[in-house]
């Protein structure tokens, strides 16, 4: 974790607006967030304002990680040394609880988007706190403008991203599987450095290319065939996300406008893109770029323009109609306009990007094919 991090989510006017002295935390996604590596099993965090309890972070470990997880802290001297690593004692099932009531806490917040009723009514029971406020604003709020060092792990990702787009392209041929040329690309991105995908590797051909949410099937690629491939990998805990459109073999006219028209709806919202534009309005410019150019096919975008990406594949802000949402410095989002056209295919193009106050920087460089 970073020092930025924490001043981030202590920075927030919740914790004074609600008067909460902590934030309890068990979300795998923040967990990662705010100690800037994953744990597999159960982690448990006590996250105080800074002038609560010495400002210490409590993180609560069982056995199977423990050693792993000092090891890591320890090589950050600055973290280190606001970090209380607490080892789950086996067969103590009110062992967090004794230790934290003896704080003292009068207001904890916590993730009311994640927590069952059921883990809040035993918290409400084990805990000797009076008031638990939601609070999962206060994560999702730090989270949705990145430090420099999540940039570094999200632009690597989108590198591993690129192989494993460039494996499909150079191994495609007609007969070959959808599901095989996924294979060759997750092998290829493994091999690399990548600890995954960051969500289902999509290779959707011919008619699947017109379902945006198509699964990759044991369909053979055929000549004419439009590709759209949708890719993403995993690094050190981000993702990365892009998707391309080809046309395999014959190139059909139709087919040839279909991926230009999208292409160029990408260039047109990626000149308009920049910090304080809100997601609304850049949805909205593109869509209607689409019904200018071709009414008919314009009114196949339906699906929203992008998303941010980090830990998650799909967080906060959504370039949406219904957004309320407004770009900022250092953001990362997806830009990805797509046309769906049945009986013909469909066209997506997908970069990831910064988002600076004057444009944006490019996380993803692979080809875009024009015909």
């Amino acid at each position: 974790m970073s020092i930025e991090k924490l001043n981030k989510i202590r920075s927030h006017g919740a914790f004074s607006e609600k008067d909460i002295e902590a934030l309890f935390l068990i979300k795998p996604q923040n967990i990662t967030y705010v100690l800037g590596f994953k744990i597999e099993s159960d982690t448990f965090i006590v996250l105080p304002r800074d002038d609560v309890n010495d400002g210490i972070v409590m993180v609560f470990v069982n056995a199977l990680e423990f050693d792993q997880v000092q090891k890591t802290i320890e090589q950050d001297k600055e973290f280190s040394k606001i970090v209380n690593l607490v080892l789950l004692t086996g067969g103590k099932p009110k062992f967090i609880q004794k230790i934290v009531n003896k704080i003292g806490f009068n207001n904890v917040g916590f993730e009311e988007d994640f927590i069952s009723v059921k883990k809040f009514s035993e918290w409400k029971d084990k805990f000797t706190i009076p008031n638990f406020v939601g609070a999962s604003n206060i994560i999702l709020d730090a989270r949705l403008t990145k430090t420099q060092d999540e940039i570094e792990r999200v632009q690597i990702a989108a590198n591993l991203g690129d192989i494993g787009f460039k494996t499909i392209f150079e191994s495609i041929k007609e007969g070959i599987t959808e599901e095989e040329l996924a294979a060759e690309a997750e092998y290829e991105m493994r091999k690399e450095g990548s600890e995954g995908t960051s969500f289902d590797t999509i290779v959707a051909s011919g008619e699947n290319s017109a379902y945006p949410h198509a699964k990759t099937s044991d369909k053979k690629v055929e000549d004419e065939d439009i590709i759209i491939v949708d890719i993403g990998a995993r690094y050190n805990g981000y993702c990365s996300d892009m998707t391309r459109t080809f046309i395999f073999g014959k190139v059909d006219e139709n087919k040839a406008k279909l991926v230009n028209l999208v292409n160029e709806g990408q260039k047109y919202a990626l000149e308009n893109i920049k910090a304080d534009l809100s997601c609304m309005e850049m949805d909205k410019l593109v869509r209607d770029y689409f019904i200018e150019k071709n009414k008919e096919w314009g009114k196949r975008f339906i699906h929203s323009l992008g998303h941010g990406v980090g830990i998650d594949i799909h967080e906060n802000p959504y370039l949406s109609p219904i957004s309320e949402e407004t770009l900022k410095e250092n953001m990362i989002v997806t830009v990805e306009p797509g046309l769906y056209i049945p009986g013909l295919g469909g066209a997506r193009t997908e970069d990831q990007v910064i988002i600076k106050n004057e444009g944006y920087l490019s996380l993803t460089h692979s080809k875009k094919y024009y015909y």
